[in-house]
């Protein structure tokens, strides 16, 4: 797993993840059918992305097939990075 991967697997899991919830996050984890991305949590998420990673997610990339996991998620930042 990558430092990115990492990164986001462990924030996912530490402040999207609801108490109670029975759900490990991993790389692969659907985080649009899972329930775990809703328009709070993206919003959380893109503030992390910002903020801690430093990629700021353009509104163009703001598409479902961006978001549906880690991996995903990862690989348009890593494309974003190098523009």
């Amino acid at each position: 797993m990558t430092e990115l991967n990492r990164r986001l697997v462990d924030f996912i899991q530490e402040n999207l993840v609801q108490e109670g919830d029975d759900i490990v996050v991993d790389e692969t984890t659907p985080l649009l059918t899972s329930g775990l991305l809703d328009s709070l949590r993206t919003a959380r998420l893109l503030n992390f992305l910002r903020k801690d990673v430093g990629v700021p997610i353009p509104a163009a990339k703001l598409d479902s097939e961006n978001f549906q996991d880690v991996a995903t998620i990862a690989a348009m930042v890593r494309e974003l990075e190098t523009v």
